[in-house]
């Protein structure tokens, strides 16, 4: 029988693979925020431009734009300048913790990690780097270092404990910039101490934060805050050098200066939109009217101007054909992440301060909201926010009943809802209990039957109604216009705030669960039989386990809900989870999650004890990713008391160990995972269980022989048995779906690789089911 299923399926059965990156895999999302860009390098065959702190590559060939990054070329993240030696055509990439990678004009990288990892008590930071002949100077915040450019390694290394802006070798003498002071001293000197160099002229200005750009062994030219300068360096009577001015100092910074066939080029970006042309030896320089970008020209090449600027790379007079690459182009804040299933697509959104990140000055930040499909990421910002947008916004709700509609609170301007990407209504002081001079921040979420739910708080501290519950009945929420009366006030205790930084607020089988995040609160309960009617309430400052024990916490910073209706709570030592329809019984108790140790003792440890837990989110399976304040990403099992994953930045492609948010694509394996060096996407072991088996497929199809990752099976139902049969009808391996998705490393039982041939997926959804599910069929190659 089961021999004859096999030969219908290979009649009948056509499977198509879509294309997806393999489990276990990751990948980096870069960030481009075009009016941040830094720099542009023009080199044979590509260009290299630094935007914010993301680095790409353009092939002038193929035209096709490369974001790099620790998922291809380079050892770290956070990169903090970029420059290139020409004469040996090798880029040098410098990041903000001074580790240093070099490239070489085949791809091939060598990490220089010399100055990150020295042992140095204060900082050191790297200012500028400089070439000359087969050396490399780093110019730091210590002092500086040489390397040998061919064997790449430290060959000078000089510690002064005081800054060096930048240091150049000018024939026989060695030049640094100390404090904005120009100083001097013998190429072939010790110079153990900062004392060794002399001053260079007693009427120079002072170069703040001075970059030195050597032209020729005699001549260079200086960037400063407000001064851009040139000088020629001539030996007077008594050996000393002396300095003669090149030209009449740009009294501007240039915003980045570059080699040219005609000598350099100087773009100026600030004020006087121009650039600025100089000879070889740094003279004759003239000014070139232009746009406010930064122009790059390959010095050997046949004289192609590019330009940069937040459009992208062009070809410089080309003001229609841009080459940008995919990116993300919040510039402060990406934080808030939500998923829109229908529309399948991850929204990611800026924040102002909240309780887990410090953003500083960006409290009024620009509210910016960026889509990624799986393929690109796009600017969703609507363009008529209120404010002229300068408010950031907190978390994005999605409307459960209308995937083209979400609202948010903002930090000034009340709640705002937006269809389409247009605004078509925001709930302020004009229209609701909550807005206007004294409204600080929210929290929303909708119920099952779509009325929309505000927490609201405000600055001020005495008005009654400053800090409640608000609730807007659907046919009132799906109108036009809105009036104060059409809002439900409803009096719930624990929920007034004066204000919040952060919040948490859910809303399952009915029961609405909130905790403001403030210090030690309490999570506040309630649920209503209707609209109006007066709600049954519980608040709680602390709560009991399932042992009896007391749980209290001083934050809690998440919260989420699983597909079982379990609330899940990440708190500042740990994790709780209890189920909403129990809290409000006087013997509600949460479940403490204890994982057992299985060492033979018998106990168990609590999840996550004593980290602080900032985000949740839970998989097709129902497993739980948790994101850490130090302690990296974990996955757990569906009911906690198994950790299956830890990811740190020891042995995956996270740069740091703190995780701001995550999020799970609940139409596929991707897990998004945010932190404050970049955000990441996770190819995860599972997916969505299927509701049938009628679109199972396999990836890779076929399976060559030079893959050795695992086979994927996918579009499976929920923890299916699947088991895999060749030609001949025989199952050489069964397996059980996490999800929808079940791998395979194309091994038989007892760890060989199987043979080259046909083999089929037979599923069922338990022992007994029928092998009449067979779904799919694969080639693989030996």
């Amino acid at each position: 029988m089961l021999r004859k299923i096999l030969l219908t399926l290979a009649v009948v059965v056509t499977i198509v693979a879509h294309a997806q990156s393999g489990v276990g895999n990751w990948r980096v999302h870069p960030f481009y925020v075009g009016e941040d860009v830094k720099t542009l390098i023009d080199t044979d065959r590509c260009l290299y431009y630094l935007v914010g702190n993301d680095l790409f590559c353009l092939d002038k060939e193929t035209e096709e734009n490369e974001s790099y990054n620790t998922g291809n070329y380079l050892n770290d993240v956070s990169v903090e300048r970029i420059c290139y030696n020409y004469d040996k055509k090798y880029l040098v990439v410098a990041y903000k913790n001074s580790n240093i990678d070099v490239i070489d004009q085949n791809g091939r990288v060598t990490n220089l990690p010399d100055i990150k990892n020295a042992s140095l008590s204060g900082s050191r930071g790297i200012n500028d780097i400089t070439f000359v002949d087969g050396k490399m100077l780093v110019a730091t915040e210590f002092g500086y270092v040489v390397f040998d450019d061919t064997r790449m390694e430290v060959i000078e290394s000089r510690i002064y404990d005081v800054s060096v802006s930048s240091v150049a070798m000018m024939g026989d003498w060695l030049v640094a910039l100390v404090d904005g002071v120009m100083r001097y001293a013998p190429a072939n000197g010790h110079n153990e101490n900062i004392s060794s160099f002399d001053v260079l002229g007693t009427d120079l200005p002072k170069f703040k934060n001075g970059q030195l750009i050597p032209v020729s062994s005699h001549s260079l030219l200086v960037n400063a805050d407000n001064s851009f300068r040139g000088y020629a360096l001539q030996q007077a009577g008594d050996s000393k050098p002396v300095l003669a001015t090149l030209f009449n100092e740009v009294k501007a910074r240039a915003a980045m200066v570059q080699p040219s066939p005609e000598g350099f080029i100087a773009s100026f970006v600030n004020g006087d939109s121009c650039y600025y042309t100089l000879d070889h030896d740094g003279t004759n320089l003239a000014r070139v009217s232009a746009a406010p970008e930064l122009y790059s020209c390959y010095p050997s090449g046949d004289g192609t101007l590019w330009a940069l600027e937040a459009r992208g790379v062009h070809r410089a007079g080309d003001a229609q054909n841009f080459f940008k690459p995919d990116g993300i182009g919040i510039k402060v804040g990406a934080y808030y992440m939500t998923f829109n299933q229908e529309q399948n697509k991850l929204i990611l959104s800026s924040s102002s301060d909240n309780l887990i990140a410090d953003w500083g000055s960006s409290l009024g930040a620009k509210t910016q909201i960026f889509a990624y499909d799986g393929f690109h990421w796009s600017d969703i910002t609507p363009a008529d926010l209120p404010g002229d947008g300068v408010s950031s916004n907190w978390e994005i709700v999605l409307d459960p009943r209308d995937a083209r509609t979400y609202v948010y609170p903002s930090r000034k301007y009340g709640v705002v809802k937006v269809t389409d990407g247009k605004v078509v209504n925001i709930y302020d002081a004009s229209n609701s209990n909550f807005g206007g001079s004294s409204w600080y921040k929210g929290a929303c979420a909708f119920d099952s039957d779509g009325n929309l739910w505000v927490v609201y708080s405000s600055n001020a501290a005495s008005t009654e109604d400053a800090n409640n519950v608000a609730v807007l009945p659907r046919a009132k929420y799906e109108q036009d216009a809105c009036s104060k009366s059409d809002w439900i006030i409803v009096n719930v205790p624990g929920t007034k705030q004066q204000f919040f930084k952060h919040s948490s607020f859910v809303v399952v089988n009915g029961v609405k669960v909130y905790n403001s995040s403030g210090y030690q609160k309490a999570f506040s309960f309630w649920t209503e039989d209707k609209l109006g009617d007066r709600p049954k309430t519980a608040n709680y400052a602390t709560l009991m386990d399932q042992d009896g024990k007391s749980v209290s916490w001083n934050y809690v910073y998440c919260m989420v809900a699983d597909h079982n209706g379990l609330v899940w709570a990440g708190l500042n030592n740990g994790i709780i989870c209890f189920d909403p329809a129990q809290a409000l019984s006087s013997d509600f108790t949460i479940n403490h999650i204890k994982v057992p140790r299985n060492d033979g003792t018998g106990l168990a440890d609590y999840l996550l004890d004593g980290s602080q837990v900032n985000c949740i989110a839970v998989d097709g399976a129902n497993r739980k990713w948790i994101g850490t304040n130090s302690s990296g990403l974990f996955l757990v099992s569906a009911d906690g008391s198994q950790i299956l994953q830890q990811f740190t930045t020891d042995n995956s492609y996270l740069s740091t160990n703190t995780i701001y948010g995550v999020c799970c694509n609940p139409n596929s394996n991707s897990v998004y995972v945010l932190t404050p060096s970049g955000f990441l996407e996770y190819f995860s072991d599972t997916t969505p269980g299927a509701s049938s088996y009628s679109n199972v497929y396999v990836y890779p199809n076929p399976v060559r022989p030079d893959f050795m990752g695992m086979i994927v099976i996918n579009g499976l139902m929920d923890n299916s048995l699947v088991k895999i049969a060749d030609a001949s009808g025989q199952v050489i391996k069964q397996l059980r779906s996490t999800g929808g998705m079940a791998t395979w490393d194309c091994c038989n039982d007892s760890g060989e690789r199987v043979s080259t041939g046909v083999y089929y997926v037979l599923a069922s959804e338990n022992e007994g089911g029928s092998a009449s599910a067979a779904v799919a069929k694969f080639l693989v190659v030996k």
